[in-house]
C-alpha cells in the first residue's frame, strides 16, 4: 500500500514540475484568481459605472449566478487543460508509452495526469468561489458546484488528449471543447422547453440545478458527465497501448 502512494506521489510531483518550468502552463494555473477578482470587483463597477451613465436600473448583476458558474467552470477547465498539455508533451516524445508500462499502469498513469488535476481544481474551485462569488451560495452549493465542474474540466482534458494527435492540435480541440462551458448560460436566456437540446452538456444542468435546488438536475449531470468520460476514457487508453 505504501509503495503504491509513492508511485502515485512522485508521479504527480513530476507533473508539478513540469507545469512550474513553463511559465504560460504556470500562469494559466493562477487563472481562476484573476477572472474571481475581475469578477467580484468589476462587475460591481462597471455596473455601477453603467447605472450612473446610461440610467439603467439593473443590468449585470441580475447575472451574479450565472458568473459565478462561469468562474466554477472555468477552474477545472484550466487546470485539466494544463495537464492535457504535459501529458500531449509526453506523447509527442514517446515518454507516455513508457509510462504506461511501468508499475504504475496505464490507468495510474492517467489518474496522475488527468484526475488528479480534476481533483484539485474541485478544491481551488470551491475557494475561488467562497472569496469571489457575487450571489448568495452556501458552502454546501459551493462544493456540490465545484464536484460537477471539475467533472465537465476531466472530460475537455480527455477529449484534448484522446481527440489529438499533438500540442497543436491540443489548443484547438481546448477552444472547441471551451464550448461545453456555455450549457450554463442556456437556462438563463432560453425558458423554452428548446433549451433541452443543451442537455447533452453536463455545464446546462449545473445551471438547472443551481436556478431550480434540482438534485434531479444534478444527477443529470452528473450522469451525462460520466458518460462522456467513459467514451473518451475508453478512446484515450487505446490510443496510449497503441
Amino acid at each position: 500500500m505504501k509503495s503504491h502512494v509513492y508511485k502515485y506521489y512522485f508521479a504527480i510531483l513530476d507533473l508539478l514540475k513540469q507545469i512550474s518550468r513553463d511559465a504560460m502552463l504556470a500562469l494559466v494555473c493562477l487563472t481562476p484568481f484573476m477572472c474571481g477578482s475581475l469578477f467580484r470587483f468589476g462587475i460591481p463597477a462597471l455596473e455601477l459605472l453603467l447605472i450612473k451613465t446610461f440610467g439603467f436600473s439593473e443590468l449585470l448583476m441580475p447575472y451574479a449566478l450565472l458568473f459565478d458558474l462561469f468562474l466554477a467552470i472555468l477552474t477545472p477547465t484550466m487546470y485539466c487543460f494544463v495537464a492535457a498539455m504535459v501529458l500531449l508533451e509526453e506523447i509527442d516524445n514517446k515518454i507516455a508509452g513508457y509510462m504506461a508500462i511501468t508499475p504504475l499502469g496505464v490507468k495510474g498513469y492517467l489518474a496522475s495526469r488527468l484526475v488528479f488535476p480534476a481533483v484539485a481544481a474541485l478544491f481551488v474551485s470551491t475557494i475561488a468561489l467562497k472569496l469571489f462569488s457575487l450571489s448568495d451560495l452556501s458552502l454546501l452549493t459551493i462544493i456540490e458546484i465545484s464536484i460537477l465542474a471539475s467533472l465537465n474540466g476531466l472530460i475537455v482534458s480527455l477529449m484534448v488528449v484522446a481527440l489529438s494527435a499533438n500540442k497543436v492540435e491540443g489548443m484547438a480541440i481546448t477552444k472547441m471543447s471551451g464550448l461545453l462551458m456555455l450549457g450554463v448560460a442556456i437556462p438563463f436566456f432560453v425558458k423554452e422547453n428548446i433549451q433541452y437540446l443543451g442537455g447533452f452538456m453536463p455545464s446546462f444542468w449545473l445551471a438547472r440545478f443551481v436556478q431550480h435546488d434540482s438534485y434531479i438536475a444534478y444527477i443529470m449531470g452528473a450522469f451525462t458527465a460520466l458518460l462522456w468520460i467513459v467514451l473518451l476514457w475508453k478512446k484515450f487508453e487505446r490510443k496510449i497501448r497503441g
